[in-house]
């Protein structure tokens, strides 16, 4: 019976030490929410905190303005360079021989242009294909006789009577 003893005053301070363990561990874990709170709380750490989210606010602003100039400055270039290649354009002389007439000025109320269709062109003969796969030397038809074929019916197949006396 020693045994029994023995295995029962071991689980009971097996259970004495994990009892005082979890004491400890919620003694622990009560003082560091208190601290976290005191911190959230704490009106100096507030302040740090706002005046962070203002710097990060104010760095926005100015890197959305700075970013905004610099478009700005590009599209910019971007017109001047486009009305240097048409003025470059403009400025260029044709080759001679080159020159189209100057078109013609439009009436006031023109009458609808005409449009001259052609005929479209024959389609391109159909040139025979060889296929030689599967197949052997080609046979000429074979002869039908002439007459009309035999009908086929549409739909289901007729059943036959079914003799109830059999």
């Amino acid at each position: 019976m020693s045994t029994d003893a023995e295995w029962e005053s071991k689980l009971k301070s097996f259970l004495q030490r994990t009892g005082q363990d979890f004491r400890r561990a919620a003694t622990d874990v009560k003082k560091e929410a208190e601290r976290l709170m005191k911190e959230v709380q704490d009106p100096e750490r507030q302040a740090k905190v706002r005046e962070g989210v203002q710097e990060a606010s104010v760095w926005a602003r100015k890197t959305a303005q700075e970013l905004a100039s610099l478009v700005e400055v590009g599209v910019k270039q971007a017109e001047g360079a486009l009305t240097e290649v048409a003025k470059q354009f403009k400025t260029a002389e044709p080759p001679p021989g080159a020159r189209a007439p100057a078109p013609a000025p439009t009436p006031v109320n023109p009458a609808p242009p005409t449009v001259e269709t052609a005929a479209p062109p024959p389609p391109a003969p159909k040139r025979p294909t060889k296929k030689s796969v599967g197949r052997g030397p080609k046979k000429p038809p074979t002869a039908r006789p002439a007459g009309p074929k035999a009908k086929k019916p549409l739909g289901k197949a007729p059943t036959p009577p079914v003799d109830e006396h059999e």
